[in-house]
Order: structure tokens, then sequence, then C-alpha cells
């Protein structure tokens, strides 16, 4: 056993904790921005398949009485289909986390013929610091959310 200096605990040789790994600049960026957001949006086709993968998409998530709540854009197409298909998609996303990160879905129609081109925009500040990443695979992982 070895002991992790920045939290004082101990670990397996050779193995340690994720956040003990990432500078503090990144470790704001996912505090601030959601990590569980971010993994939502990271793995989203793994998530929900190829299938949905094309007609749905992760907008944010928000807090309301201590439960979080994912609103997603859906083609009005599938309107119906992704709406029996909620309850699924929760599981689909907390058995992917490992918990039970999303209590309900928030279901937003949009017209077929509208494209998104982003998923996700990060603010110029967040862009900075994200610039200061050190690791050149970790700073390309944020670097593809803003395109």
């Amino acid at each position: 056993m070895v002991l992790d200096k920045s939290s004082n605990k101990a670990f397996a040789q050779g193995l340690r904790p994720l956040q003990s790994l990432l500078s503090e600049n990144v470790k704001k960026i996912l505090k601030k921005d959601g990590f569980v957001y971010f993994e939502i949006i990271k793995n989203w086709k793994n998530i929900v398949g190829e299938k949905m993968f094309k007609d749905v998409s992760p907008v944010k998530i928000k807090k309301i009485n201590n439960e979080n709540i994912l609103s997603i854009n859906v083609n009005k197409n599938v309107m119906i289909e992704i709406e029996y298909s909620r309850d699924q998609i929760i599981e689909k996303i907390n058995g992917y986390l490992g918990f039970n990160a999303i209590h309900k879905i928030q279901i937003n129609s949009i017209d077929t013929s509208f494209k998104i081109k982003k998923r996700f925009t990060l603010s110029d500040n967040i862009l900075k610091k994200i610039n200061e990443i050190k690791n050149k695979n970790l700073k390309e992982i944020f670097l593809k959310l803003n395109k």
C-alpha cells in the first residue's frame, strides 16, 4: 500500500484515484459543468445505441428537489417512441454510470429539419482553463466538447 499525499488515503501499488491525477483546473471544470453531464455527452452513443443516438441528444441537467432531471432534444418523428422509452433511457444512463445519476427526463421536441451542430458550447474562460491542461489526451477530450 502507498499513501496518496493529496488525500492522505492509501491505495494499491500502481493504482491511484482518478481525482489525484487531475489538475486543479480540470477538477474545477468537472465540478462546475458537471461530471455526470460530461460523462453522458461523452458516452451518449454507447448509452442509448445507434438508432436513438440519431434522433435524441442530451441538452442539460437541472436539479430540482434533489433530483437530477436530464433535458433531451428529440426528433418530433420519434417523440412518442421516446416518451414510452423514458424509463429505459434513465435505466441505461444510470446503469452505464453505475449509480442513480438521473431521476427524470424532460423531453423537448425538435423539428426534423433541425440539425444539431454543437452539443455543447464552452465559455472562453473554460476554454482558457482547458488550454492550461498539460496532459495532451485529456486536453483533446475536453476540446472535443466544443466541436
